[in-house]
């Protein structure tokens, strides 16, 4: 089987053709390289796409999209660390537009990356469940990255919580009235503890996926006034905006919202 890695380290990619012994592996750094490698390269069976980079802004959703347009045979596979603590909704993109194969955890052992690998090679489902959060939350009805990020108007709102941290000055960069910003923020309150709630892993201590808000979401009641509420829920999107403020302001994500969009 011909398998392509595509991830920014030269070790992974070493590592991989020990654990991948009697397959023929061959990677690239960049998926801005990409295009000329498929143009020159035989058809490759399975890609292992790494999700960031640290030399360059394209990302795993980069390579995928680049993979789905030259190489659509190509089964493709996830690969990230559970360290990465903005990873979470770049996994949802990836799962939602791309529908790769599996997700296969770098801290996984030789013998489970190998089966999973060979699984996906051969057309079989993968043995690791890591994808299957990932797919039910695109299965949602919204999916749930669509319950955070609806149209153009909340993508921006999201930018600018990432940049400020006053409510009227919030409003005023991403051109919508305050009011809008405090049903905004209190909707998206609730979409933070859904994320928090679907990625929610008993085996580590109930604790949320990096990323996801692991406190209770405020909502106004009999005792609490409106701007307690709105301060608390104001407090929350903007920790949660900040944490995946890459994700919000990446161009590659900013395409594939708006063609999701465009297609309802």
């Amino acid at each position: 089987m011909r398998i392509l890695v595509i991830d920014d380290y030269l070790n992974v990619e070493m590592a991989l053709r020990g654990i991948l012994d009697g397959h023929t592996v061959a990677g690239v750094r960049d998926p801005a390289a990409l295009p000329r490698m498929l143009a020159y390269e035989e058809p490759f069976e399975a890609a292992i796409v790494d999700l960031r980079y640290v030399q360059t802004a394209a990302t795993g959703l980069t390579a995928l999209a680049t993979l789905r347009q030259l190489s659509p045979a190509t089964k493709t596979i996830i690969s990230t660390t559970d360290e990465e603590e903005n990873r979470l909704l770049y996994l949802l993109a990836a799962f939602q537009f791309f529908e790769p194969k599996a997700l296969l955890a770098k801290r996984a052992d030789a013998f489970v990356t190998r089966a999973v690998v060979e699984a996906i090679g051969r057309g079989d489902p993968s043995p690791s469940p890591d994808a299957d959060p990932f797919r039910r939350a695109a299965a949602l009805r919204p999916p749930l990255l669509d319950q955070l990020v609806h149209n153009r108007t909340e993508l921006g709102i999201w930018q600018e919580l990432a940049r400020f941290d006053k409510r009227l000055q919030i409003a005023s960069a991403a051109h919508v009235h305050p009011r809008t910003l405090d049903v905004f923020t209190a909707a998206k309150g609730a979409a933070i503890e859904a994320v928090a709630a679907h990625f929610s892993r008993p085996d580590r201590g109930n604790g949320p996926l990096p990323g996801a808000a692991s406190e209770p979401a405020a909502s106004p009641g009999p005792a609490a006034s409106p701007g307690t509420a709105h301060g608390a829920n104001l407090i929350r999107v903007i920790h949660f905006a900040r944490t995946h403020e890459q994700f919000f302001a990446d161009q590659e994500v900013a395409g594939l919202l708006e063609a999701s969009w465009r297609s309802r």
